[in-house]
């Protein structure tokens, strides 16, 4: 399988801080990968985000070490005009994705394809692809300060994604909406992922982490704890102490297994059992 990025002991300070964000972060994401980042908040997961899509140490200073690579690509060798190319960052705030110098949600979809000088009938395809994509037709014309959240959220996943780039990575782009929005931009990320686009996820809904990520990087105050599929970081009882809010099925099976309530394949006493989930889940 093709790596598409590789990041080599990692590490990185912030300019007003004396205490590493990161501390020697190693991995790799694979062609097509569903790559997530969990953890809890200070962990590093915004800060290891805006390192693998160029903004640190391009735009935000501080003390980096290590390398990061896109391919052969090495990002501190590279301007932002190679990077955004090849790898597309969704904010967490959907407000920060917009350049605020467009009237039109078309305009400010065709905003970083007109600083790339790309022509203006490729603009237009790629304007109604990405629409029809992320289900905007209705408000290319719109003026993108008098749209809702979500739709906000729809535009900014669209302006990464009209970029065309091979990977995308989004720190925790859907922690603003409803639980029907949060899904309804989560499948489209699916959709994307599906053909053929690596993802890389940051986020904090551990059920939706654990039905889709193929692996999981787990990330506690800057350092790398574990990196795995989700059936072992998700099994076991280490990640729990790292502030992990782990997924239900998962927190049910820990809870028969400590009160002892399974045995092997049988649950022991069923109502136990049954009062055991009740009291997990309230």
């Amino acid at each position: 399988m093709k790596t598409v990025l590789k990041v080599n002991n990692l590490s990185f300070t912030y300019n007003d801080s004396d205490k590493k964000a990161l501390n020697n972060i190693n991995l790799s994401v694979n062609k097509g990968e569903f790559f997530c980042i969990i953890g809890s908040n200070g962990s590093g997961k915004s800060t290891l985000c805006n390192i693998l899509v160029g903004l640190i140490p391009h735009y935000i200073s501080g003390q980096l070490e290590g390398d990061v690579f896109l391919g052969d690509l090495r990002l501190a060798d590279s301007s932002m005009g190679e990077i955004v190319s090849k790898i597309g960052l969704v904010f967490q705030n959907p407000f920060n994705q917009l350049s605020y110098t467009a009237s039109t949600v078309e305009e400010e979809l065709a905003f970083g394809l007109g600083n790339l000088g790309i022509p203006r009938e490729e603009m237009k395809r790629r304007i109604e692809r990405v629409a029809k994509l992320m289900r905007i037709e209705e408000i290319l014309h719109k003026s993108p300060l008098a749209l809702s959240g979500g739709q906000v959220q729809r535009v900014a996943l669209g302006s990464c994604i009209i970029m065309e780039p091979d990977i995308i990575v989004l720190d925790e782009c859907t922690s603003q909406l409803d639980p029907l929005g949060s899904e309804e931009i989560f499948d489209i990320i699916k959709e994307l992922n599906m053909s053929g686009i690596t993802v890389i996820l940051a986020d904090h809904d551990m059920e939706r982490v654990a039905r889709t990520a193929d692996r999981i990087l787990v990330l506690d105050k800057g350092e790398q704890i574990a990196l795995d599929t989700p059936e072992k970081i998700f099994s076991s009882v280490d990640t729990e102490k790292h502030k992990i809010n782990m997924p239900d099925f998962t927190r049910i099976g820990f809870s028969l297994n400590e009160e002892k309530l399974y045995d092997g394949n049988i649950v022991v006493t069923e109502e136990a059992a049954i009062s055991l989930v009740k009291e997990v889940l309230q």
